[in-house]
């Protein structure tokens, strides 16, 4: 995404007009970056104003470290996923973090109320809280993700809950959604491109006649910018989701402002009212 923006909005590195002939070597850079990450404790210490402060610790100006800032925030967009497994890896394994809440989605749970249950699959699974929660209530769940911490930690919650549930490493792009598998396929905050036809074509064929689709995520607010948020997309255009989804008979559609599940920020907790689109569509 833009402004190097990694999955939900997590690590934002600025970009900054850096001179070619000062660059250093591009590799290097992103070598001591990564091994800087992976040397952090917890999710709290990652940050690019936590790097800078590393950087001037090591001897840098403070115009050597924008330099080194802005070549990083260069190189962000093509490391995404790496970058993102990382950071979620170290979401998931902290304690008491406060990126997001714990509890299960409300608009899952709400959508989910006496229903039948069935098979399900959780797009995006990190730690597990909604699909220990389906789990609680009688559906066989599969998750997946790219945090492979993410997902002991989330097997490791569901045994604590006396719940459940199959979980699998994969990205959006190569997970096996299968044909006419699941009764309910959900996607809560998260990342993925659920605006692309190949990609529905996919998700759409792994849902059973008469399964369910959904979807639960903040968009970029289009009447003004956000701090932060890349430019809007033509994903988050009024009604984009139920016309991208049109193979599917829409049950509801929810395009409001409200408290979002992520809050992205660091201690103290800074609740934030996002633009949140929601959608429940049926497989005819």
């Amino acid at each position: 995404m833009k402004c190097a923006r990694v999955l939900r909005g997590v690590l934002v590195v600025s970009f900054l007009a850096v001179p070619a002939a000062q660059a250093p070597d591009d590799t290097k850079i992103w070598q001591e970056f990564v091994a800087w990450l992976n040397a952090q404790p917890d999710v709290n210490q990652i940050g690019p104003d936590r790097y800078k402060a590393k950087l001037l610790a090591d001897g840098m100006t403070p115009a050597q470290a924008d330099q080194r800032i802005a070549a990083l925030g260069r190189l962000t967009p093509q490391h995404r996923d790496e970058i993102g497994v990382i950071y979620f890896n170290k979401l998931y394994a902290t304690p008491g973090q406060t990126r997001f809440t714990p509890q299960p989605n409300a608009f899952l749970v709400e959508m989910t109320k006496g229903l039948k249950p069935g098979t399900a699959l959780d797009v995006g699974i990190g730690q597990g809280r909604n699909a220990i929660y389906l789990a609680s209530q009688g559906w066989d769940v599969t998750g997946y993700d790219v945090a492979e911490d993410g997902l002991k930690v989330a097997e490791q919650n569901a045994v604590k809950a006396g719940t459940s549930i199959k979980t699998v490493k994969a990205r959006f792009d190569d997970f096996d959604y299968g044909t006419e598998r699941w009764d309910l396929i959900y996607f809560v905050y998260v990342d993925a491109p659920i605006t692309d036809p190949a990609f529905i074509a996919k998700v759409s064929a792994g849902l059973k006649k008469g399964g369910l689709l959904l979807i639960d995520r903040p968009f970029h607010p289009l009447d003004k910018p956000q701090p932060g948020w890349p430019p809007p997309t033509d994903q988050d255009k009024v009604n984009a989701l139920p016309k991208a989804w049109s193979n599917l008979q829409l049950v509801r559609y929810d395009d409001t402002f409200g408290i979002a599940d992520w809050q992205q920020t660091r201690e103290p907790r800074e609740v934030q009212t996002l633009r949140l689109v929601k959608m429940l569509a049926r497989k005819w």
